[in-house]
């Protein structure tokens, strides 16, 4: 039951010519309107693109730099410790000869050993190293 359109009668009505051409002239504005808004919508995302790029950049170096800057700290504050630790030792060492040195026998023996004090007529024989 296919009638052919020339069978067909229709509903709609014809409009006015001036209307028609109205609405003919405004669909091409707004077609001309909308393919304006798509190519300043890409321009807007292309700068959006391009600005979010840029930032996230420097963002990045900024924390690449910032990592640079902690690792060398760290750097440092273990080397300082280290020699904190060298002069802890260094300083203990010299505490345990002051002590030593105000002991009377030890201070006998350094002076005897080293400089070849004697006592009051005591005999010092040098014998030849075994080398």
């Amino acid at each position: 039951m296919i009638r052919s359109s020339n069978n067909q009668q229709s509903n709609i009505t014809p409009l006015n010519p001036k209307i028609a051409e109205q609405i003919r002239d405004a669909q091409s504005v707004n077609a001309k309107r909308a393919a304006y808004y798509r190519k300043k919508h890409k321009q807007r995302e292309k700068r959006i693109y391009i600005i979010g790029g840029i930032l996230m950049a420097f963002f990045g170096i900024q924390l690449l730099i910032g990592q640079v800057k902690l690792h060398a700290s760290n750097q440092a504050v273990t080397n300082t410790q280290q020699e904190l630790q060298s002069v802890k030792r260094k300083n203990a060492n010299l505490k345990a000869d002051l002590t030593q040195l105000n002991d009377p026998t030890y201070l006998q023996m350094i002076l005897r050993d080293k400089y070849g004090y004697t006592k009051k007529g005591e005999l010092i024989y040098n014998l030849p190293d075994k080398n």
